[in-house]
């Protein structure tokens, strides 16, 4: 399984942490809007990043609209177990095969510290 492309939103903490990590894996991170009409013909997959249930507005929108668009959605809730939250989400990622994914989390979720452990357990 092999991710060649990442949507963040832009101008968010969250997404500039996704884009240092992916930077380091070489995988090409693209910003983009929560109202960009075009993300459900150019993602493969939304993956939405939480602390304990709690997401933002925009954010949970989003992945509604395109989850309603069938692109293949997964939570990843940061304070999970990270053994088996690194592991679901590896196994999404198999099963699904995405190329390009929108990754979501607010800014909070960007100050956890579960963040790092959890993007380095990612088989790419």
């Amino acid at each position: 399984m092999k991710i060649e492309t990442i949507y963040v939103i832009e101008n968010n903490k969250f997404g500039k942490a996704i884009s240092e990590w992916a930077e380091g894996k070489r995988i090409q991170v693209v910003a983009t809007t929560h109202k960009n009409d075009n993300l459900s013909e150019i993602i493969d997959g939304v993956v939405l990043f939480h602390e304990n249930h709690n997401f933002s507005r925009d954010d949970e929108d989003t992945q509604t609209d395109l989850s309603d668009g069938n692109k293949a959605v997964h939570k990843v809730d940061i304070n999970g177990t990270l053994a088996a939250t690194n592991s679901n989400f590896n196994m999404w990622l198999d099963r699904n095969r995405p190329n390009s994914i929108l990754i979501l989390g607010d800014e909070e979720v960007a100050k956890n510290a579960n963040l790092p452990n959890f993007l380095e357990g990612i088989e790419n």
